[in-house]
């Protein structure tokens, strides 16, 4: 069978997804032509060679690009099998004669391709990765994110050594296709996967886990394999705030190592926010994972949900003076995000008393819903507004001007609290979004 894999959205890496179905698809005899629509168009030619298309969908703005371009396929190709395929597959709602498959999605990929059918479909069996990624046909590293490291960036790729994750946080759409599991990636498919990037020209790799501990003897032990193989590698991974603090022990030589950044979930400043989204952390925990990170020579950068149905403008100045206070750096983006709450995610479980989600916007892929306080609503309006508005800006100045709304919004001169432009620090080049 010919088939196209399609790719619409990695956080700006290379599709490692699509890489992964490539390799599947192709060990089982299919002709795959993997396309990137962050870098690449789909053509008529394109649509017209295939016999099923095959979306992958790890992220929320993956689904949404994807649905969008099935309804184009339609039209050009009506009944062609299509599938999509990861986290986020389940969703939305899908057209007509579509399959989605969640979990570990390798060889249901593969049977899909050989039977199409319809429906939804989630495997949470073993890593049904057998095969390391096959990047062959995707665009270079180097038209991807890059490393920014003391004013010289550095071609970054990415992997992945865990799927899933253990944790039960409410607002994260991982429990709601793995229900607090995780899977380890086979070792020796990990490192090819790495030793292939690092031949293409990568000099640093992000390990894209929910959690890079959620097997720590694992990881380390990858880490430490590839650091043999690579002396002059760097790193990056996502860690939460309780395993920065479980782990302490672990940092010395994740430094040693060449990790040089760790992004970490920290959301908001305000326990009782924390504690319904089971973050298992406090404001206290997070400031102690700052200090841990730092005294080990990496760097943090914290990712934040500064908007939630109990946000109150209160809690978005408590926010920018824990990022001052901590000399955070932050993209401006971050300072924007609103809560998702897609199908079947754990927040819904919550009393009505303290979430009352409105409509399913199938657009939005998520359930409504509004502040007790309609300014923090409108705020969040015009600070994702600006965010567009001034995309080709300096990044420190576009944080200066939201920093100044949200100020203003509360009452509070806006001169009064400035944060780092993080001039220097090691940070990838496409900002994190979702």
């Amino acid at each position: 069978m010919k088939i196209l894999v399609i790719s619409s959205y990695e956080l700006g890496h290379q599709p490692f997804h699509a890489a992964t179905a490539t390799a599947a698809l192709r060990a089982a005899g299919h002709e795959v032509r993997p396309i990137d629509l962050s870098l690449a168009s789909l053509t008529r030619t394109d649509i017209g060679w295939t016999d099923r298309v095959a979306f992958a969908v790890p992220m929320h703005t993956a689904m949404r690009i994807a649905l969008d371009e099935a309804k184009s396929i339609g039209v050009i190709r009506p009944g062609l099998p299509i599938c999509f395929f990861g986290l986020y597959a389940t969703a939305g709602d899908l057209p007509l004669g579509a399959a989605a498959i969640a979990g570990e999605y390798e060889s249901e990929l593969v049977r899909w391709a050989a039977d199409p059918g319809t429906g939804v479909r989630v495997d949470l069996g073993r890593s049904a990765l057998q095969f390391a990624p096959d990047r062959n046909d995707l665009p270079p590293l180097s038209a991807y994110v890059s490393l920014e490291l003391a004013g010289e960036k550095f071609i970054a790729g990415s992997t992945s050594a865990t799927r899933g994750c253990r944790y039960l946080c409410k607002h994260c759409p991982v429990p709601t296709v793995y229900d607090g599991t995780f899977r380890v990636v086979d070792r020796d498919l990990v490192v090819a996967d790495i030793d292939a990037q690092v031949a293409a020209g990568a000099r640093h790799i992000t390990f894209s886990d929910p959690d890079f501990l959620n097997g720590p003897a694992h990881s380390m032990r990858i880490l430490e394999e590839a650091k043999q193989r690579h002396p002059d590698l760097t790193f990056d991974a996502t860690i939460k705030v309780e395993h920065v603090l479980r782990y302490r022990h672990l940092l010395p030589r994740m430094a040693e190592l060449g990790v040089v950044f760790v992004v970490s979930a920290f959301e908001t400043t305000n326990d009782e926010i924390l504690q319904l989204l089971d973050k298992g952390h406090t404001a206290e925990d997070m400031a102690e994972a700052v200090h841990l990170l730092r005294a080990n020579a990496i760097e943090v950068r914290p990712t934040w949900l500064p908007f939630t149905p109990w946000t109150v403008m209160g809690d978005l100045v408590d926010m920018l003076r824990f990022l001052e206070r901590h000399d955070l750096d932050v993209d401006p983006i971050q300072l924007t995000i609103r809560l998702l709450i897609p199908r079947g995610s754990l927040l819904l479980d919550l009393p009505g008393s303290v979430l009352r989600p409105g409509r399913f916007d199938s657009d939005k892929l998520s359930y409504t819903w509004q502040s007790a306080d309609p300014a923090v609503d409108e705020l969040q309006v015009r600070l994702a507004r600006l965010v567009e508005e001034m995309a080709a800006g300096p990044p420190d100045a576009v944080l200066g001007v939201l920093v100044a709304e949200i100020l203003a919004s509360a009452g509070i001169d806006e001169g009064a609290i400035r944060l780092t432009s993080g001039e220097g620090r090691p940070r990838l080049t496409e900002p994190w979004f979702c």
